[in-house]
């Protein structure tokens, strides 16, 4: 009782009001994306959120719990959008493997849609991949291991030419293009002379399946400079 008139005497939000939560972790992923993991602090987060400094805690229990549930909020949702998806085409297909190019839709498509929607949350999943503390680097990628494992599997079975080690070199590439492409998009335009906009999700997602599925479906690795030997 005693925090909470502190609070309403301050003009600050209660705690426990039903969308203290929703404010701060909207405020963190704000300030995250544009000021960084590192230098953001949680005072810089409660006051933007316009809540008490004892919010997070409250909340959260600290500020790596903080960051920990900013991105479960986005990668929930991003993995049970891949994985619906997925489940719509393996009943469309029923027992004939997914084609690949219907599997990179449901494994790439949603992100590309977070592109456009949830802008803040990728410029942090690109903060933790490039310059990645290893405790959060862990927490961000445990969080795909399960629908990576699930999407390799239908690689797999729609792949029989590629042997295992080869299958698992070609996603490393897929996942570092997807990811380029969630965090470095502005960069096209600068990059092309103005030749090419990030802004028709349609024209993206059917170009970056294109790309990924031709280097999927290539044949068995063999060293490009040797070929004509």
């Amino acid at each position: 009782m005693l925090i909470v008139c502190l609070e309403r005497s301050h003009g600050r939000r209660t705690m426990t009001e039903p969308n203290t939560k929703e404010r701060i972790l909207d405020s963190a992923e704000y300030l995250f994306a544009n000021k960084g993991l590192k230098d953001t602090s949680v005072r810089d987060i409660t006051s933007q959120a316009d809540v008490h400094l004892a919010a997070v805690n409250y909340h959260f229990q600290s500020k790596a719990g903080l960051v920990r549930a900013v991105m479960e909020r986005r990668i929930t949702t991003l993995n049970r959008q891949r994985l619906e998806l997925l489940d719509t085409f393996e009943q469309k297909f029923g027992c004939k493997s997914v084609p690949i190019e219907y599997a990179l839709y449901a494994l790439l498509y949603p992100g590309i849609k977070m592109c456009f929607e949830q802008p803040h949350f990728l410029k942090i999943a690109g903060q933790i991949v490039s310059h990645p503390d290893e405790e959060t680097y862990l927490i961000f990628v445990s969080h795909f291991e399960d629908v990576f494992s699930r999407f390799k599997d239908v690689f797999a079975i729609s792949l029989p030419h590629v042997s295992e080690e080869e299958l698992m070199w070609r996603i490393h590439f897929l996942i570092g293009s997807m990811i380029h492409t969630w965090t470095n998009h502005s960069w096209l335009q600068s990059f092309s002379g103005g030749v090419c906009e990030f802004k028709e999700q349609e024209e993206i997602i059917n170009r970056l399946i294109a790309f990924c599925a031709a280097g999927l479906k290539a044949q068995e690795y063999i060293h490009p400079l040797e070929q004509d030997e």
